[in-house]
């Protein structure tokens, strides 16, 4: 049988055919500027951040694309093929396949748990109390040495502690919480890190331009060493209701005497670019200065594609990259593939078992790993 010879001729395109090349030539020069994204300051140009966000579907609808030329046997799969390969990099901080678990036999290892745990589901986005107590249940079957969670919240009151019971069912007996300047009376919304290893020294960071958002860090005593945890909540977007209908997630509930507010997603992006670049300033030179092995757990609310993602990058190790095994996207919304929830560490460290949990409790999954010391 005669095998169809790949036809490279734009004159015996369809009209259709042609459509769909221009559209994938469009396609292309979105990832390919895509890719230089992490290179480009926000307050230089906002806009071009845009991009980091949207690169999953820009990834997948090139995909799409190759796929379509190669069946047609059209060499304009070629040039799609070229412009994937050219951005494995970025490409690896999405998608990793390390089937293989690494041993657990050493000795001085922590398996660190990161968690943006939306309140615990306080304002009953889903069933509240049933929310806490399974998110905790997730705690604890992970069996995590540290968990340090964002959106964290805490109260003295019988009716929605939380403290309390982590420590009592999580066996994580030693704590630094940190509250933001939104707490009102008994309610503490902020920042907080449990772990089985007693904590030594711990201080927090407020950031300026935001006093919700903050990163506090804790040393921990581990086999007669020393290892600083830094937990960070940087750049919130602050997404109304409105803003959620059309990305998805959960936001503030909309309660019925309030009005449905108006939609700013671009507007709220811009300021949240800004703020995260204006944070990294006031977060990278304690970071630098640690005096101790490092490991930073964070919800930096940007992409691996992005400004803030590389200028982390450039000093710690990406857990995921390590021992990641499928799609990393932790945020759960209309946008596939969205990741925002990292684990750092020193370079001098190593990391195994990188995983994204499959559990929705929040608005975030949950990512743990283990990470090896000498």
């Amino acid at each position: 049988m005669r095998v169809k010879i790949f036809n490279s001729n734009w004159r015996k395109l369809s009209r259709f055919s042609r459509i769909v090349a221009y559209l994938t030539l469009l396609s292309n020069i979105l990832l390919i500027l895509s890719y230089f994204n992490y290179l480009i300051p926000p307050s230089n140009f906002w806009g071009y951040a845009v991009l980091g966000l949207g690169y999953p579907f820009i990834l997948l609808v090139n995909i799409l694309f190759f796929i379509y030329w190669l069946l047609r046997k059209e060499l304009f799969f070629l040039y799609t093929l070229i412009v994937l390969i050219s951005g494995y990099y970025h490409h690896s901080r999405y998608i990793q396949l390390s089937p293989v678990k690494v041993s657990l036999n050493q000795q001085n290892q922590l398996k660190v748990m990161s968690y943006n745990v939306r309140l615990f589901d306080l304002y009953n986005w889903t069933e509240n109390k049933k929310t806490r107590n399974q998110i905790i249940d997730q705690i604890k079957e992970v069996n995590p040495d540290v968990v340090c969670f964002q959106e964290y919240y805490f109260t003295s009151s019988n009716s929605f502690k939380t403290r309390e019971l982590i420590v009592k069912e999580l066996k994580l007996n030693y704590f630094y919480e940190n509250f933001s300047h939104e707490s009102k009376g008994d309610s503490k919304f902020g920042i907080a890190t449990f772990s089985k290893y007693p904590i030594i020294e711990s201080n927090a960071i407020s950031f300026d331009n935001d006093q919700s958002n903050q990163c506090i860090w804790t040393d921990l005593m581990v086999n007669q060493d020393t290892i600083r945890i830094f937990n960070a909540h940087m750049g919130s977007i602050r997404f109304n209701y409105s803003d959620y209908k059309l990305l998805g997630g959960k936001g503030s509930p909309l309660w019925p005497h309030q009005k449905k507010p108006a939609q700013q997603i671009i507007n709220r992006l811009k300021i949240g670019f800004s703020k995260r670049e204006q944070q990294l300033k006031q977060l990278l030179p304690v970071l630098k200065k640690s005096p101790y092995k490092t490991i930073l757990c964070s919800d930096i609310n940007d992409t691996p594609l992005s400004y803030a993602y590389h200028q982390l990058d450039k000093y710690f190790t990406d857990a995921f990259t390590q021992s990641a095994n499928g799609i990393g996207g932790t945020y759960i919304g209309y946008i596939p593939g969205l990741r925002i929830d990292y684990i750092w560490h020193s370079k001098e460290l190593s990391s195994g078992n990188f995983i994204t949990h499959r559990e929705k409790l929040s608005d975030h999954k949950a990512i743990s790993a283990s990470i090896f010391f000498p």
